[in-house]
């Protein structure tokens, strides 16, 4: 569907595009275009070949993996104002390595990937903020790895919850989160199982740390909480989230 101009100036204020100049920018709007999403319907398939990349305007899109016996894995969760698959503009394989599914009803923006990257040899300036956002996933994916292998499932949501909340600053943290996707889809993000997820945020319930109310979880005691599982700033210092909504 054609991109309307009410929302060029949202377009424009995201970093992938503020840069371009006007001509440039409008060479981009005129290969883009939005799509609505019902909730849970697919957006792409693992393989299918890759010429878009994503912005979200709302609503939330899950990034995941099918074994072949049908076990789901979430690789990540996306929020409105967020930027999904432009790496596909620097890679030899040019599918898709994920599925993307709507976990909400959802209105995103697509713009034409090799396009836009025709477009950076004009603007080094853009090339190393991307470079930078890649960077920062890189650095949050070996995090995840290092998570997973190391540490419990305690660990892991406790850890989640609080660089949702600090939003990469240990001084400034929100205790109010909102979930804006359920508890399965996060225990699944979390590798999780969601009866061991629910009774780690009860365990924490009664110990006073959190309070739940449906989909806003309290942080009662974000010190105690760092303290529980050795909190600090290096777990914190790359979790460039916009919002504490997860």
């Amino acid at each position: 569907m054609t991109l309307s101009p009410l929302y060029y100036q949202e377009i424009r204020e995201h970093h992938l595009f503020k840069e371009l100049s006007d001509d440039c920018f409008e060479h981009v709007i005129q290969n883009a275009g939005i799509l609505f999403l019902k909730k849970n319907e697919l957006l792409y398939e693992c393989g299918l070949k890759a010429r878009q990349f994503f912005l979200i305007h709302s609503g939330q899109i899950a990034l995941f993996q099918m074994s072949l016996d049908g076990n789901e894995k979430i690789i990540n969760l996306y929020d409105p104002a967020q930027v999904f698959a432009e790496d596909i503009m620097f890679s030899d394989e040019k599918c898709y390595p994920t599925c993307a599914r709507a976990c909400s009803d959802t209105t995103l923006f697509y713009f034409d990937a090799q396009h836009f990257r025709s477009q950076l040899y004009d603007y080094p300036g853009l090339c190393f903020s991307i470079m930078s956002d890649l960077s920062s996933r890189l650095h949050e994916q070996t995090q995840e790895i290092v998570e997973l292998s190391i540490y419990d499932a305690q660990y892991r949501l406790v850890s989640y919850l609080l660089k949702k909340a600090c939003k990469g600053d240990l001084q400034s943290c929100r205790p109010v989160i909102v979930l804006a996707t359920t508890k399965t889809l996060l225990a699944s993000r979390l590798s999780i199982t969601p009866e061991t997820f629910s009774r780690i945020l009860s365990r924490l319930k009664k110990q006073g740390l959190i309070s739940i109310d449906e989909s806003v979880i309290t942080l009662n005691e974000p010190e105690l909480l760092k303290q529980l599982i050795g909190y600090n700033e290096c777990s914190v210092s790359n979790a460039k989230q916009t919002a504490s909504v997860v």
